[in-house]
């Protein structure tokens, strides 16, 4: 190996770490978790964990700011939806017809879609950028499955949430989980760029990055 070619490696795992070290994700703290009072508490279990925020504002989003959010113009997509509306009845003696007055997967998908645009303008949201040692997937974890019944006890669904997607879709609403985190590091690249247009993004440190970070030996 070269010097340059070393040089050249040395360069890009250094870059590579820092990426690991300093992600950043999306996170909305949706309108039940807002009116709940539970902002507090969501951001301390965030940066207990070592994360932080280093953006973060409160809006009641625009119908169009929520379809661009989700991918509501892909028509698989709206189909997906209805068709997990229809699971939900598999166990239990009602049908998709007489419950929601249609089986057809693209109108359930687009009732659902309506329903959760009303929910999302049903008051604030607060929408952050969380950075910090792999911050995608340590969101993820710390707010727990996305149906509240399944998130372990411990998450912040698990300990915060009780709603069921049966009853959401028999009373035809979207179910009520408090937050949102982006799934991939693309997912939140798009909905950080959606949600933060021009809005200054902070760089600082926090007191015990070097304790849980740096080598002591």
């Amino acid at each position: 190996m070269t010097r340059n070619t070393t040089k050249d490696y040395d360069a890009e795992l250094n870059k590579t770490i820092f990426d690991i070290k300093h992600q950043r994700t999306f996170v909305m703290i949706k309108p039940d978790g807002v009116m709940r009072g539970l902002i507090g508490e969501i951001v301390r279990r965030m940066e207990k964990a070592g994360l932080k925020v280093v953006a973060m504002k409160m809006l009641t989003p625009t119908e169009e700011m929520i379809r661009a959010h989700y991918p509501s113009s892909d028509e698989k997509w709206i189909a997906r939806l209805g068709n997990k509306s229809k699971s939900s009845l598999d166990d239990l003696p009602m049908t998709p017809k007489d419950t929601f007055g249609t089986d057809d997967d693209t109108e359930l998908g687009q009732a659902v879609l309506a329903g959760l645009i009303q929910y999302m303008q049903s008051g604030p949201v607060v929408v952050m950028i969380v950075e910090g040692m792999q911050a995608v997937n340590m969101v993820r974890k710390l707010i727990g499955a996305t149906l509240p019944f399944k998130a372990d006890c411990g998450t912040i669904r698990g300990d915060f949430s009780v709603d069921s997607p049966v009853v959401a879709n028999v009373e035809q609403r979207s179910i009520h989980n408090l937050i949102h985190a982006s799934e991939t590091p693309e997912e939140a690249n798009h909905e950080m760029s959606l949600w933060f247009k021009g809005e200054t993004v902070c760089d600082y440190s926090l007191g015990n990055d070097d304790i849980m970070y740096c080598k002591h030996y």
